[in-house]
């Protein structure tokens, strides 16, 4: 990369003032060459700023996008009286125009819908070879409905739908991101302009067509939008999309916003933020979305991004989603739990056992949502959600979940766990015994 600052400057990865929640799996992507090479092109002060947001970006593995995605559709499949149909979310056509009806129906009345469903991708007439997001999408809902085949169906049209046989009785529409909501707003819009849909959708509730969005992650402004279509879908998201609006204080995004305005490539009508100013904090294994501030995808003959072209081939094998235990404990201190964070050896805590102390912690202040709990720990809607099933079931919480005084004892030894103590480097021959007997 040419870089505009005459180099990293590695002490900025602790000193930009602003508040700091990694989120998992963020330390490596930070610390690694490409990382560190964008970071160059900024100067010294702003380089802690920009750490600082990319600390607060979600990274999603291909892994992590397959199997959330996966249980979120077979969570929605459950309880369902007949067959679900599957959409893969994409550019509805026509470009600057409302959407055309997503089925062929006749123009004399009674505008009976017929023929087949929607093709799951449509290249662009542009650029004919290039597939988006939606052909990995695509893939994950082909293979459930070649897995499941008796429960989902791959883009149905009318008259599968209409089936005697097996009827679809839940249209689901599945994306990665919910990013400013407009895709799924009009591909929603494109399935309203069908008078048969229109009809099933008033008979949801007996034996019609009942919709639902399926997503790995939204923003606040995209998923109120989508959640207010008049088909009232029913969103089911895998994680929260964190944007500099909603990562941070009022003072802190300012901060940001002006660095990413500063560095803007190219003085273009694009806002800098990204797509409509969302200011996206995520990327995924396949690509960040151009809802992302543009000094990460955006290049210009003076600006090397991260992600070029928005691919992010060259960092992706740094995502990971494993808590750090630096960051367990940050994030304990932030939740009023210092004593909790500096008792457990974290670092030699058993899989699975940081996720849960975080959720308890999380739990033992009001407001007690999933939504909320997932914001304060920084794990996925669906990790929470998994966790908190596991302590209704071994008595730590209730149904409202609060702590009982079995979950209490739990955080209350954890705090008297406190951490042994580096051994002394003064000697070269230190002893240590070999067997211990119990104390009299």
């Amino acid at each position: 990369m040419r870089a505009l600052a005459a180099r990293y400057y590695p002490e900025q990865l602790h000193s930009s003032g602003l508040k700091e929640d990694f989120m998992p799996g963020n330390k490596r992507f930070i610390e690694s060459a490409p990382t560190r090479a964008w970071l160059s092109q900024f100067d010294p002060g702003s380089q802690g700023i920009m750490v600082t947001m990319l600390k607060a970006m979600r990274l999603v593995t291909r892994d992590m996008l397959a199997e959330s995605l996966r249980t979120r559709l077979l969570q929605a499949a459950e309880g369902t009286p007949g067959r679900v149909g599957l959409y893969v979310e994409r550019e509805m056509p026509p470009k600057n125009a409302p959407a055309a009806p997503l089925f062929s129906q006749s123009q004399k009345l009674p505008r009976r819908a017929t023929g087949p469903g929607p093709r799951p991708i449509e290249p662009d007439e542009k650029q004919p070879g290039d597939v988006g997001s939606e052909g990995i999408v695509a893939q994950l809902v082909s293979e459930l409905c070649r897995e499941v085949p008796q429960s989902f169906v791959s883009h149905p049209g009318p008259d599968q739908i209409r089936s005697q046989d097996e009827p679809v009785r839940k249209f689901i529409l599945v994306t990665d991101l919910i990013g400013s909501g407009q895709r799924v707003e009009r591909y929603l819009d494109a399935a309203w302009g069908v008078f048969s849909v229109k009809s099933w959708w008033s008979s949801r509730s007996t034996k019609g067509l009942s919709f639902e969005v399926v997503a790995y992650a939204a923003t606040e402004a995209g998923l109120a939008r989508v959640e207010r279509h008049r088909l009232r879908p029913l969103v089911r998201l895998v994680a929260e999309c964190p944007t500099i609006e909603t990562a941070f204080n009022e003072e802190d995004a300012a901060t940001i916003k002006r660095v990413c305005v500063q560095y803007n490539p190219r003085a273009v009508k694009v806002d800098p933020l990204g797509y409509q100013g969302t200011g996206a904090l995520i990327a995924f294994a396949h690509g960040a979305p151009n809802n992302c501030p543009r000094i990460l995808h955006a290049r210009s003959n003076a600006w090397e991004p991260l992600f070029a072209r928005r691919v992010t081939a060259q960092t992706r094998s740094e995502f990971n989603e494993e808590l750090d235990p630096e960051q367990v404990q940050q994030r304990l201190a932030d939740m009023r739990h210092r004593r909790l964070s500096e008792g457990y050896v974290w670092a030699r805590a058993p899989k699975g056992t940081l996720e849960t102390y975080l959720v308890l912690a999380a739990l033992s202040h009001r407001p007690r949502r999933i939504d909320v709990v997932a914001r304060r720990t920084g794990l996925t809607l669906l990790e929470v959600e998994a966790k908190v099933r596991k302590a209704e079931a071994h008595g730590w919480i209730d149904k409202e979940y609060r702590l009982t005084d079995t979950g209490q004892a739990h955080l209350q030894a954890a705090k008297k766990k406190r951490r042994a103590a580096p051994p002394s480097s003064d000697c070269a021959e230190t002893y240590y015994p070999s067997t211990l007997r119990v104390p009299a």
